[in-house]
């Protein structure tokens, strides 16, 4: 039985304690009331009073008890509110470390097996977990639910030797599956005395989380930080450009650049928008985030472009389906008196946007003024295929995958498949993350339109390239 069940049937025998013992009070008051005062007609109404109110107090108690209950009814862990409790009532912090345990295909499960596999897969994942660390002699350790396929745990134990035991229970889970279902499980740890604010602890080890899937360096920044970083550097302008070139292979020339915008702190030097990019997107700045770039950006290329130049900029999807960003890139591009040909916007995304008819109204309104739309990562976990079924994409970026395993023989053939499905549907095409000579050879054997990685050129400032 987990630890989250027995103090749940704990809080079910309390509960069911407050029932029974106000009953037999009742019956006492009843016997001691007959036999102490005269059988009047207003001592018989004051005492049939009493069954109503007791009635009233056994409905209550019993509504209560199910509306706090302390376990989530799926995975019978502790529920997100009931975890958090614990962990705030736990001292001294800084002996325990908490661990954000991720069901990373819950959704692809739910797709394939139904939802109520789901839940079951979720449910023995944690009875797995839980006869795990038992095993391990970490009895009664706190599990709590957070949302899907997230788990919070907080354990007693040094954080080398405990990133070690989580690191075989996940290979274990990956090796034998729940119930035939294959199981992919990350986690991420943090010192539980990271913040005295459970809940920046908690958005630290999301964060983490993402920037493990992107096998970026995790940045020693807490959350609430983040949120005054971004507003700092959009005040004050603290936004660098490095741009990647491009070679197009057609013209062997290199008019293609993209643009990597970083931002400069005091203390913690240059970061990437991709480290940033889940506080960006969580305090709902994408909008604000996008149009400072695009703002400074103009400023910097203007002096710098020619007639044949390509500037590719990273622009979040959901801001360009915001209706007022259309409103002011037309207006800045007006008064800065540049050419929108110039300007390629990329687009990724996870999942598909539900309404793809207005996604694509959208597009083909920023096409019209010149734009052209990439499609980043393409051929990843995310939403290209779909999209390039849908959206008016003028250019794909493939994603490193297929740089990486290209001399495996289905990715090769997968990879050129794509890039003539590309081509008869008149897209363009590009190869990134090209390091080496023997590699570049290899990839332009595939009849790519463009090529970028350190073998054409590293990332520079635009003064850089233009020497």
């Amino acid at each position: 039985m987990l630890y989250s069940e027995e103090k749940e049937r704990e809080n079910r025998f309390a509960i069911a304690l407050k029932i029974v013992f106000p009953f037999f009070l009742l019956i006492i008051i009843f016997v001691y009331a007959f036999k102490l005062f005269t059988h009047s007609i207003p001592t018989f109404i004051l005492l049939t009073l009493l069954i109503p109110i007791y009635v009233y107090y056994i409905f209550y108690l019993i509504y209560n008890g199910f509306r706090n209950t302390l376990i989530d009814p799926v995975t019978k862990a502790f529920t997100r509110k009931q975890i958090i409790k614990i962990i705030e009532k736990i001292k001294p912090k800084k002996a325990y470390q908490l661990v954000l345990l991720h069901v990373d295909n819950i959704g692809d499960i739910n797709e394939r097996y139904g939802v109520i596999n789901g839940d079951k897969v979720l449910k023995n994942i944690i009875v797995e977990f839980n006869a795990f660390l038992t095993h391990q002699h970490f009895k009664n350790t706190p599990i709590g639910r957070c949302g899907g396929g997230n788990f919070l745990v907080m354990i007693r134990h040094h954080e080398k030797e405990l990133l070690h035991l989580l690191t075989r229970f996940q290979k274990e889970m990956k090796h034998k599956g729940i119930n035939d279902i294959e199981v992919k499980i990350d986690f991420v740890i943090v010192s539980a005395d990271y913040d005295y604010d459970i809940d920046v602890s908690i958005e630290r080890l999301y964060i983490l989380l993402e920037e493990s899937k992107k096998c970026e360096a995790p940045l020693n920044i807490k959350p609430n930080e983040f949120e005054f970083i971004v507003n700092e550097a959009l005040c004050q302008n603290n936004i660098v450009f490095k741009y990647q070139p491009a070679l197009c292979l057609e013209s062997r020339e290199i008019n293609l650049f993209e643009v990597l915008p970083k931002l400069q702190t005091k203390e913690h030097g240059m970061l990437s928008k991709t480290q940033i990019e889940r506080i960006v997107n969580y305090g709902g700045y994408e909008k604000i985030f996008d149009e400072k770039i695009i703002s400074l950006l103009l400023d910097e290329v203007k002096p710098f472009l020619n007639q044949k130049s390509l500037i590719s900029i990273d622009i979040s999807a959901v801001t360009l389906r915001n209706t007022r960003f259309k409103p002011f890139i037309s207006t800045l591009f007006r008064e800065k008196k540049i050419n929108p040909h110039h300007f390629i916007f990329e687009i990724t995304e996870k999942n598909s946007y539900e309404d793809m008819g207005r996604f694509r109204e959208i597009l083909l309104s920023y096409k019209a003024m010149g734009f052209k739309i990439a499609l980043g990562d393409f051929g990843g976990n995310n939403a290209s295929v779909e999209y390039i079924k849908q959206l008016p994409i003028d250019i794909i970026k493939f994603d490193i995958e297929f740089t990486k395993k290209i001399d495996d023989e289905i990715h090769a053939k997968v990879f050129q498949h794509y890039i003539h499905l590309a081509h008869d549907l008149g897209i363009q095409t590009m190869a990134k993350f090209i390091d080496k000579e023997a590699l570049f050879d290899k990839i332009k054997a595939f009849n790519l339109d463009f090529i970028q990685g350190f073998y054409i050129s590293k990332p520079k400032k635009l003064e850089e390239i233009l020497v």
